[in-house]
């Protein structure tokens, strides 16, 4: 009688315990539960887990996607600031960096990568950000670093990109292959308000996103 009631107690426990190990949502918290189950049935706590578990599960949410530098200029001791992020998946070619800073009163975007150096009369730089209408710019010499920059309005273009969602690029190059990648613009948000002062942008332009 006494071995039927540990028998039953047991089998209660372990029920709960795949039962509780279902009942979180992050992954890695039902992975320690299940380790918490005895071990005859922890496979069936792993099985159950990995069923309830969708392959398109969001990932846990990322931090910022930008990384920020500030120095000042050995000339005129002005500050310089730049904020750059890597492409993630979704482009064709090597990963490229998506660079924006100011100097001297100048603000600039690059693109850099391994195959992207210099440029031709006729490149043009297609940009789209999320499901929105391509806007083709072109494609001119970078005065911060290597690579290729963005021609136009430059300061409006940075104040219109969202705190979340993608910039998908497209290089088109006259003298070689085109080049695509997309940037993640989560973060983005901080990173222009940290450069807003520095670069000192207009308000006009600052509200032209809202």
């Amino acid at each position: 009688m006494i071995f039927l009631v540990v028998v039953l107690l047991m089998t209660l426990a372990i029920s709960s315990g795949i039962a509780w190990a279902q009942g979180f949502e992050d992954p890695m918290v039902q992975l320690r539960a299940c380790s918490l189950v005895d071990r005859t049935q922890r496979q069936d706590c792993l099985d159950r887990l990995s069923r309830t578990i969708s392959p398109d599960s969001p990932s846990p949410r990322e931090g910022p996607n930008w990384t920020i530098s500030e120095t000042t200029s050995p000339v005129d001791y002005s500050p310089i600031i730049s904020a750059m992020t890597s492409s993630r998946g979704g482009g064709a070619g090597p990963t490229m960096k998506l660079w924006i800073g100011c100097r001297s009163g100048r603000t600039e975007m690059w693109l850099e990568g391994s195959e992207i150096s210099g440029h031709g009369n006729d490149d043009i730089i297609s940009l789209r950000i999320n499901d929105g209408p391509s806007l083709q710019v072109p494609a001119i010499a970078s005065v911060s670093r290597q690579g290729v920059a963005v021609g136009g309005d430059v300061i409006r273009l940075v104040q219109s990109l969202p705190d979340s969602g993608v910039l998908a690029v497209h290089l088109s190059m006259s003298t070689k292959n085109g080049h695509d990648a997309v940037f993640a613009l989560g973060g983005f948000e901080s990173v222009r308000a940290k450069m807003a002062p520095i670069c000192k942008w207009p308000r006009a332009a600052a509200k032209s996103r809202n």
